[in-house]
């Protein structure tokens, strides 16, 4: 009866057909619902790519002149045999420059397979281990991993075997994370970085296999002057583990005797990012409308969250002796700081919000306790004694995200007026000196942050599921970095010394792999950093720091830091009201 009554109406039958046959490769409808995002890479190429569950959805733009064989040469895979089906692609019409073609993501070639897989997967990353792949979409299957990213002869199996994951890899959340060993990997796709920064130099060995080299200066160490300069790692147990595989890479036996001009062999995966000539992905953003002007709101109050890590049963980083007399707790340390720090940031009107009591120290002391001291308490509703360091530390995320929204929500504090500062000290190799600073990496924030133990459901700043957006971690990241680099330059202008090579970062590597601290990865606070203030495990830096008029010099050069950032943003407005 259905068909039937529709032969009476041949012309709206024939349309419907249509709809049904042409639904499966519609990109974005009601029901699907696919986001897509457009991408300009190489010479001014055009790329959108988007997904839904276990397919992947690509679209390329022809070039100016481009006819089906130039066009199908430069992307597709057998482009000889296959070139042809780009007029079957494009529904049996001819190529126009402004009108997008949608391809099977099989029929693409190697290099366009990877930048799509960049594209649609900006959070994965090259690392030591091989290529990390972290699930950004609901629907992604370890079949889909496997099949896109591994040599035909690697199965899904293998990878879930590999990773160890749990239910045979048959359920993956959001932020999960995939490593695909290096030797695993098609090489096809072009992944691997294909230039780097000078002083480095690209080369091969005998086996065409390609490697970064550097050519040692006299006097120079393979672990200051390789390691930690170039792959970023900063950890003691870090730094000599690559070490000795370097050294055992390039067959040298005593790191004592290394001639003057020998030229070292690196792999690429163990670069740090800043010395990687990657190719450029550029997402093209799609022009808004201008938001609505919200009413003025007269509360220019400034409000910093501040965190003194540790504490409790945790005392963090500990070096020195008693002997010596320069036994250090990294809790005691930072707690003296944060408490000069707020002293100093209330005598100039701006309001603290501390997250950690001693309920035996009030105010910052001369002389920092050299025994251990596991009174703290952390200031959730009712209070927490710091009795589990990983309890400790998701407490601290609820507690920060509480009070932000609490201040903007219920107080209508301007977000950009509240920033969180988590103090540490450091514990990295002993040939390092100075402060750093932290900020989040958009691409190791996870979607959602959500715990159920009763220990955080019965406080009050508890809440279900607390929710990041692609968009908002990379608010965070800019707004972040932009006040790191604040950090840093009223260090240096007070003579505060700083790491001399990068003192501000995203993320550090543990086990070879990139992280990032929970109180940075979970905040939804734009303006989120971490201090680390000095490297306890360096003789020169703890000497200095168990001294009162460091700690004070430090916490004063903080709380400037803070006012430099809010008068750069004054004078910014300034300039852009001047220019209208």
């Amino acid at each position: 009866m259905f068909i039937r009554k529709f032969y009476h109406r041949p012309i709206l039958f024939l349309l419907l057909i249509g709809f049904f046959l042409n639904s499966s490769i519609l990109w974005a409808d009601s029901n699907n619902k696919t986001k897509i995002t457009e991408f300009e890479f190489g010479q001014k190429s055009k790329m959108k790519v988007g997904f839904r569950p276990n397919h992947i959805l690509i679209q390329l733009k022809p070039h100016t002149g481009e006819g089906i064989l130039q066009f199908g040469r430069r992307v597709m895979k057998d482009w000889r045999k296959n070139y042809k089906k780009i007029i079957q692609y494009n529904h049996g019409q001819n190529l126009k420059v402004h009108k997008f073609v949608t391809f099977p993501f099989s029929k693409l070639n190697g290099p366009i397979q990877g930048i799509a897989l960049r594209a649609l997967f900006p959070n994965d990353t090259a690392e030591e281990h091989g290529w990390i792949h972290r699930v950004s979409y609901p629907g992604e299957s370890m079949s889909l991993i496997a099949g896109v990213f591994a040599k035909n002869d690697i199965s899904a199996t293998q990878l879930i075997r590999y990773n160890k994951l749990k239910r045979k890899g048959n359920i993956l959340n959001i932020g999960d994370t995939i490593t695909i060993p290096w030797k695993w990997l098609r090489e096809e796709l072009e992944l691997r970085p294909f230039s780097v920064r000078a002083p480095l130099k690209m080369g091969k060995d005998r086996t065409g296999k390609r490697f970064a080299y550097y050519q040692l200066k006299k006097g120079e160490a393979v672990y200051s002057s390789v390691i930690i300069r170039f792959t970023g790692r900063i950890l003691s147990n870090e730094v000599n583990r690559l070490s000795k595989q370097l050294l055992k890479l390039n067959q040298i036996a005593d790191p004592e005797k290394i001639p003057s001009n020998k030229k070292l062999r690196i792999p690429l995966e163990w670069l740090s990012e800043e010395y990687l000539i990657d190719k450029t992905i550029k997402r093209i953003a799609k022009t808004k409308r201008p938001p609505k002007k919200r009413s003025s709101n007269n509360n220019k109050s400034i409000h910093v969250i501040l965190d003194a890590g540790h504490g409790g049963v945790d005392p963090g980083a500990t070096y020195g002796s008693y002997k010596n007399g320069d036994k250090i707790f990294e809790d005691e340390v930072v707690y003296d700081i944060m408490l000069r720090m707020k002293s100093r940031l209330e005598s100039q009107g701006v309001v603290v919000h501390q997250t950690v009591k001693d309920p035996n120290q009030r105010k910052p002391v001369k002389h920092l306790n050299k025994k251990k001291d596991s009174d703290e308490i952390l200031m959730v509703t009712p209070p927490y004694r710091l009795s589990s360091p990983n309890v400790g530390v998701n407490l601290r995320v609820y507690l920060a995200n509480h009070l932000y929204e609490n201040l903007v929500y219920r107080k209508k504090i301007p977000k950009e007026n509240i920033v969180l500062m988590s103090i540490h000290a450091d514990a990295l190799h002993k040939s390092i000196r100075g402060a750093m600073v932290y900020y989040p990496d958009p691409r190791l924030r996870m979607k959602v942050f959500r715990l159920r133990k009763k220990v955080y459901r019965k406080r009050k700043e508890y809440r279900r599921n607390i929710h990041f957006s692609k968009n908002e971690n990379f608010v965070v990241a800019a707004a972040s970095k932009a006040f790191g680099n604040t950090i840093i330059d009223t260090f240096r202008q007070a003579g505060v010394l700083t790491h001399h090579l990068s003192p501000l970062r995203s993320y550090h590597y543990r086990n070879g792999r990139k992280t990032l601290p929970a109180i940075l990865r979970y905040s939804k606070i734009p303006i989120s950093v971490l201090v680390e203030v000095a490297n306890l495990n360096n003789a020169q830096d703890r000497q200095q720091l168990l001294k009162e008029r460091t700690r004070q010099r430090i916490a004063n050069q903080l709380a400037q830091s803070i006012k430099n950032h809010f008068r750069k943003k004054t004078n910014k407005k300034s300039l852009q009201v001047a220019s209208r």
